[in-house]
């Protein structure tokens, strides 16, 4: 078992340091996103109606989908690899269960995605000051749904790739996947006031992951009030987990005609 757990995490630790190569230009991209997103929703969407305190709102909701946002260059490699080269038969032989060498590359990715958006915080504190009130702020709250949803989403990469046979079919991961659950996901409002206007509606977005991710870590930075329960969106996201570990994993593992 020692040596399991060791194989486990030199696996996660390859992925830390190719991603540590491309760190510094992950950050600039996250700070122009974050920078752009403060201008339009803080200084310049207010005039229009908007409260001031929105650009707080959108910028917590950006951590997820940065997170997001990641699993199409993630989910790209992958089937590159799998279509191509098939370096990943290399961890397929080491002193590990198959399962967990594909897993440990889904927490990899969690690592990796984590390292940069847990920067998004900082930076719009620094940049909002005084718009940005963390008297709500719960630090334990914070660790336990940024890290659940990591994880969730590292896993979520890993069962796009399952799902994609050829690099020809890459293109609709944004059009139909990433793009639809950013879009329906609670970046631009609340879980509450999509089912204040239509049940049905509201009901059917506890089904996309992204909304249950930014409920959750909106409550633990925002505070409770106006979002969903938060160890409600804890489970859910465990529940959304589980389902795309287990459904990537086992078509993975076929693909690659593990035993």
């Amino acid at each position: 078992m020692k040596n399991i757990l060791k194989t486990f995490w030199q696996i996660v630790f390859k992925e830390i340091t190719v991603f540590r190569k491309v760190f510094v230009s992950k950050f600039i991209d996250l700070l122009i996103m974050v920078v752009t997103n403060i201008i339009v929703f803080t200084f310049l969407m207010p005039s229009f109606g908007l409260k001031s305190t929105y650009g707080a709102f959108i910028v917590i909701g950006l951590i997820p989908a940065v997170s997001l946002f990641d699993a199409i260059p993630r989910t790209t490699n992958m089937v590159m690899d799998i279509t191509g080269n098939k370096k990943i038969s290399y961890l397929l032989t080491l002193p590990i269960p198959s399962a967990l060498a594909i897993a440990a590359i889904a927490v990899g990715w969690a690592a990796n995605s984590a390292m940069f958006s847990i920067l998004i915080l900082p930076v719009a504190k620094i940049l909002l000051y005084n718009k940005f009130s963390l008297s709500q702020f719960s630090f334990f709250k914070f660790i336990i749904s940024f890290l659940s949803f990591q994880l969730m989403l590292g896993f979520f990469s890993l069962f796009l790739s399952s799902l994609i046979k050829d690099m020809k079919y890459i293109s609709w991961i944004w059009a139909r996947v990433v793009n639809p659950l950013f879009m329906l996901g609670g970046y631009f409002y609340t879980w509450k006031s999509i089912y204040s206007l239509n049940h049905i509606a509201g009901l059917v977005n506890l089904a996309n992951p992204i909304m249950i991710a930014a409920e959750s870590i909106r409550g633990a930075v925002l505070g409770p009030k106006g979002y969903l329960p938060f160890w409600f969106t804890i489970l859910a996201l465990y529940i959304f987990m589980f389902i795309f570990a287990s459904i990537g994993i086992l078509k993975i593992k076929k693909r690659l005609d593990c035993v």
